[in-house]
């Protein structure tokens, strides 16, 4: 895979500001997790059958486009037509299109929907698996939905995309070049639009377990072999003492108060800190193809 821009980095606060988090008031703590955030493992994203409001397929979720240095959800690529995954079509569509619900009679499947019609997706932006983007995706996807901020590019210079797929298995480092781990699973915030943090299988000399990086703390680049390579600023020895990412206790590792646990000891803000994140953004229909 190969990207518009070579470089990009999590931005965050410094660690510095953990004595901060930890000193903040407890009435303000709780106020903090009251609200509960829906979250699903991108494994159990991928792959998902997208069904409109006539309840037609119109393609399946085959990857997300993020903007790596937010970890913004900012496009769903949809697999459409083929058999077996051949001869089908991939075509980019805005993530606010795209809603995840949870089934209602088994809590570890969810189901996607979307307002598309069939002939909306067909008409979006089409691309190969792993196709390097910038800011030309964005015009493309004006040019067959509009402008809006639920999809416009938030951040600073121009715009870059991680395919989600492409993170799982980055190694991470800290900033003496030290190992960290490899990423095991992204964990999304969907209604959100953005990934709530990276699970990493540290190395024996970081703990020897996996932890919940927030992705605040991950930045993303190429080496000189173009391989995608993974940086933190947190220190390796803090790893070690780092709370532990249990995926049998999904209920807890998806609570508000884990995520707040996390970000306080890593020092930095929860995604719902942010004002892209801080609430679900709802798409307007779509432009007629």
């Amino acid at each position: 895979m190969k990207l518009h821009q070579l470089v990009v980095a999590g931005a965050c606060v410094a660690l510095g500001t953990t004595a901060m988090a930890q000193s903040a008031a407890p009435g303000a703590m709780q106020k903090e997790t009251a609200r509960a955030y829906a979250l699903y493992p991108a494994g159990k994203v991928l792959g998902l059958d997208v069904r409109n409001d006539s309840s037609k397929n119109v393609g399946d979720v085959g990857d997300l486009l993020l903007d790596p240095q937010s970890g913004e959800i900012r496009y769903a690529v949809l697999d459409v037509g083929g058999v077996l995954g051949v001869g089908e079509d991939h075509r980019i569509v805005p993530w606010s299109f795209i809603q995840i619900v949870p089934d209602e009679k088994d809590a570890d499947k969810a189901h996607a929907r979307t307002t598309l019609t069939e002939d909306q997706v067909k008409a979006a932006p089409k691309c190969k698996v792993h196709d390097p983007f910038g800011a030309d995706l964005d015009k493309r996807i004006e040019a067959s939905f509009g402008k809006n901020e639920a999809w416009a590019y938030a951040g600073k210079g121009e715009p870059s995309f991680v395919w989600a797929s492409d993170v799982k298995g980055v190694m991470v480092k800290d900033p003496s070049s030290k190992e960290i781990g490899k990423i095991k699973e992204l964990v999304l915030a969907p209604a959100n639009g953005c990934v709530a943090y990276a699970v990493v299988d540290t190395v024996k000399d970081a703990g020897g377990k996996d932890v919940a990086l927030p992705w605040g703390r991950v930045g993303l680049s190429y080496d000189h072999d173009r391989k995608l390579a993974g940086s933190t600023p947190v220190e390796q020895a803090r790893f070690a003492s780092a709370p532990e990412y249990d995926s049998k206790d999904w209920k807890r590792m998806s609570s508000t108060p884990w995520m707040t646990e996390i970000s306080t000891y890593y020092g930095c803000d929860p995604f719902w800190k942010t004002s892209r994140f801080a609430s679900a953004r709802t798409a307007p229909p779509p432009q007629r193809p």
